[in-house]
């Protein structure tokens, strides 16, 4: 039987809004020491009754910069006063939207408290689950665990396990009363691998490597403690103890290997072992010896080393080897810069020397962790939660009422069919058909949610489908309810939800003051055009027929022939031009300008002219001669030719002179004051912390 064990085991940007464009400055200094916070809590502007710290703006400057060790009061004083009233027209703009009530507005409510949802069911289930299972994930990753087990599989051929359980249960009794945890293991186990190990995992374990009941059963002991329940997983159950528990560290090494061989016998390889073992004790090169004396090939070309770091739990990195056991224990028992004596495994005999001792990074480790509790657990603790809660929230679904319903639609069909409800009688839509938080929703409420809400539009017309309706219908309701006070438990999470609002807020009422006023201004845009109009010119144009050949000879002869006796030129260029899809056209390209076609550009090179024939010459891997039949010169455009060319930065001007209009008025709406001396008196205070 493969190991049981061996089947269980694994190896293991939130919304944020910006209120403005980029803002660009000097790069910043850096700096030893963060400034101290309580000055910066002083009031350096205020909005209406909104009154805006240093600490604040500092906080959008750092988060619109994403530099570490920048600071605001590192700025030239322009641009920190820049920065400031940046900001704090920002702050007016949505000021001046909570002052016409755009914040009450059941359309924007409703946007904000759908978007506030997804926010805070990411942060919901992070704190729940996610965050707390890291942390005890991380905290058994700070050791490596050697176990044995005792394996129970549950019968192929019987769904029963009871009988399996009341098997574990006396032998853990049996080891409750004395018996011997590896001769029970010999004896039991289905697990024969392990089994003539008595019950011995050879390598060691830890945070993430195992499946989850059985990691937290094996962190909960101590060592030569046997876990005193049997742990069920889908293979049968498991009675785990536990061995050794030693600090997870990882490390480096070199060894040098003398093989037995069928030319070398084990005494042999020992005498040779041994006397490397005398010359470096006595002074001699590691590195040397290993590369002259051992026969591991891939080592021996390093100087014995192993390649990498290793662990006892994750193996040599990268390739996640494990070494053989009496090695890797004689490795961990020596310390930095100790060599042992010759160590015998089924290889020969090895002297290994360690070299040094890392630590894993936990941030390192939080990732790998996060990583594998979203693969492997959350959707299972997700939904167990949203059980509890709507357990908690007094959630109900009328069974009895449902059932009635399903006896009037067709159970084999889904909601795609536009007639599914036609049969329901309209006494039944008076009936409550499930209910949560004390609110209840009857047949008809549900009816009509499955006939105009799209997410229900493929639900199957059966007993199972339309509960799953009824639990996604009440699961936003849960959701709210469980996290009405997030903003109060997480600060982040308060502050990204104002940003998120204000950022709706924003949108809207700079839509209703500039975007929905923006219209192309005849007026001003002549106004524009007149101050401007030497600089939007026409290009130079060419109405052109072409004969193309590959051939510089027959281009050549082409060219005489229309000099010599005046040959029609339409009527050689359908006979002998060799570009695509221009025969039939008789060579005729139409008109060309020198803005963006490279043949007008030669012709304007060659000094073209209406009527002129040029060629032959080498164009395009070939040979052009060109007629002319029309030239325009370069002139400038008029107003209507132009419009395309200024349209942008006359609506640039429209847009800037609405949005200081809209600015002028907010203010006399909403008072905004700039406290510059108290700003300047922050940032000569935070200077000299620096220094």
């Amino acid at each position: 039987m493969k190991s049981a064990f061996g089947y269980i085991a694994w190896i293991a940007t939130i919304f944020s809004l910006s209120f403005f464009l980029s803002y660009s400055q000097q790069k910043p200094k850096k700096v030893g020491t963060k400034p101290n916070t309580d000055v910066k809590e002083t009031v350096i502007a205020q909005v209406g009754n909104e009154k805006i710290t240093y600490n604040e703006v500092e906080k959008a400057y750092l988060k619109n910069l994403s530099k570490k060790n920048a600071y605001l009061h590192q700025l030239p004083k322009d641009s920190l006063m820049d920065f400031v009233n940046l900001y704090v027209r920002y702050r007016l703009k949505v000021n001046d939207a909570i002052f016409r009530g755009l914040d009450r507005d059941s359309s924007i409510v409703e946007e904000i408290k759908t978007n506030r949802r997804l926010l805070a069911e990411t942060y919901f289930f992070e704190k729940e689950l996610t965050t707390p299972n890291i942390e005890k994930m991380l905290k058994y990753r700070q050791w490596d665990a050697k176990i044995s087990y005792i394996f129970l599989q549950f019968p192929a051929d019987n769904p029963d396990t009871s009988i399996t359980y009341k098997r574990a249960l006396n032998l853990i009794e049996m080891l409750k009363n004395g018996a011997d945890f590896a001769k029970l293991a010999k004896d039991s186990s289905q697990d024969r691998e392990t089994a003539e190990r008595g019950g011995l995992v050879l390598n060691y374990l830890t945070g993430g490597k195992v499946q989850r009941q059985i990691e937290d059963a094996v962190f909960s002991l101590k060592p030569g403690e046997f876990y005193p329940y049997p742990i069920s997983t889908k293979f049968g159950y498991f009675i785990i103890k536990l061995n050794q528990l030693e600090p997870r560290v990882k490390v480096k090494g070199r060894h040098i290997l003398v093989a037995i061989t069928p030319d070398r016998d084990s005494a042999s390889a020992f005498i040779k072992a041994d006397s490397l073992y005398f010359l470096l004790k006595n002074g001699a090169k590691f590195e040397i010896l290993a590369e002259e004396n051992s026969d591991d090939p891939t080592s021996s070309m390093r100087g014995g080393d192993f390649g990498g770091w290793y662990s006892r739990s994750s193996g040599l990195e990268p390739s996640g080897k494990f070494f053989n056991s009496t090695f890797e224990e004689v490795l961990f028992s020596l310390k930095d810069g100790e060599i042992s004596k010759p160590v015998k495994t089924e290889f020969g005999y090895h002297i290994i020397r360690r070299d040094s001792t890392g630590y894993f990074s936990k941030e390192e480790d939080k990732e790998d962790l996060k990583r594998t509790y979203k693969r492997l657990y959350f959707d299972s603790d997700k939904k167990e939660l949203i059980e509890k809660l709507q357990i908690k929230y007094g959630f109900f679904i009328n069974d009895g009422v449902l059932r009635k319903l399903l006896s009037f639609v067709d159970t084999t069909k889904t909601t795609l069919d536009t007639a599914w409800f036609k049969n329901i009688p309209s006494e039944l839509n008076k009936d409550v058909m499930f209910g949560v938080l004390n609110k209840l929703y009857t047949v008809g409420e549900f009816v009509n949610t499955l006939k105009t809400k799209i997410e229900f539009r493929t639900t199957p017309l059966n007993h199972t489908g339309l509960t799953n309706a009824i639990k996604k219908i009440i699961y936003p309701v849960i959701i709210d309810k469980a996290t009405e006070n997030l903003e109060n438990e997480i600060q982040e999470f308060a502050a990204i939800v104002k940003e998120f609002r204000d950022g709706i807020l924003l949108f809207k009422v700079e839509a209703m003051e500039v975007w929905e006023k923006l219209k192309f201004d005849t007026v001003l845009a002549r106004q524009y055009w007149e101050k401007n109009r030497s600089k939007y010119k026409t290009y130079p144009a060419y109405d052109i027929n072409e004969i193309y050949v590959l051939s510089d000879s027959l281009a050549n002869q082409i060219y005489l022939q229309l000099a010599k006796d005046g040959s029609n030129f339409e009527e050689l260029a359908s006979q002998y031009t060799q570009r695509a899809n221009l025969r039939e056209k008789k060579g005729y390209w139409g008109k060309i300008t020198t803005k963006n076609d490279n043949m007008a550009k030669k012709l304007q090179e060659l000094g073209a002219t209406a009527g002129s024939i040029l060629g032959p010459f080498s164009y395009d891997n070939g040979y052009s001669i060109v007629r002319v039949n029309s030239y325009e010169p370069e002139r400038e455009k008029t107003f209507e030719e132009a419009i395309p060319d200024f349209a942008t930065e006359v609506q640039e001007i429209m847009q800037k002179k609405l949005l200081e209009n809209w600015l002028e008025s907010a203010k006399k709406r909403i008072p905004v004051k700039i406290f510059e001396q108290k700003l300047m008196s922050v940032v000569n205070n935070l200077k000299k912390q620096k220094s």
